[in-house]
């Protein structure tokens, strides 16, 4: 039982800092050019996480996850890739998508499964602030650009009258290290 609830807490951490990953960059540009900015933060990421408050506070984890703009007729950006804790590994899809002046999406299979639901967001400069949900809980992903190759991002919740930050993660482009040139 006590696997059970730790695999399902384990989980629940990593689909809240994948989904911050996806949504970032789609909420971020939703007021200017979105294709752009997607195109901006498309592609593999990896880092290293914790779980700063809960039952399993103090928890590491680690990401690797591939994003990819959506593709027309559709505006936004979609997610796969996976986390691990330990020996715990957990597959990770996301879609992110344009509603209007806003977005929604999910996260897994979203709020009425193991996942959460997108409600919403606003981007000021290179930060992204959405708004999640799953059942009664509310909660935000803030995401921070720092430059073109680390994305730092904190998973809050809200509390009575403040949010808490529950997640830390920071992640780093991935690139393929073969040099092209020419020859002298």
């Amino acid at each position: 039982m006590t696997r059970c609830l730790a695999r399902s807490a384990m989980l629940r951490c990593c689909a809240a800092l994948s989904l911050a990953v996806l949504v970032s960059p789609l909420v971020a540009k939703a007021e200017s050019n979105d294709d752009a900015f997607f195109q901006d933060v498309a592609g593999r990421w990896q880092g290293s996480g914790k779980i700063i408050e809960g039952k399993l506070k103090g928890k590491r984890f680690r990401c690797t996850l591939d994003g990819v703009p959506a593709t027309a007729p559709e505006e936004g950006f979609r997610l796969e890739g996976s986390c691990r804790s330990g020996l715990l590994s957990h597959k990770v899809t996301a879609a992110f998508l344009r509603d209007g002046d806003g977005y929604h999406g999910h996260f897994l299979d979203g709020e009425d499964g193991e996942g959460l639901d997108v409600t919403g967001g606003i981007v000021k400069n290179r930060t992204a602030i959405i708004d999640v949900k799953r059942e009664k809980v509310t909660g935000a992903v803030v995401t921070n650009l720092m430059s073109d190759d680390d994305l730092n991002i904190t998973v809050m919740i809200r509390g009575h009258t403040k949010f808490v930050p529950v997640i830390g993660l920071s992640l780093k482009r991935q690139t393929d290290g073969t040099t092209v040139g020419s020859i002298k």
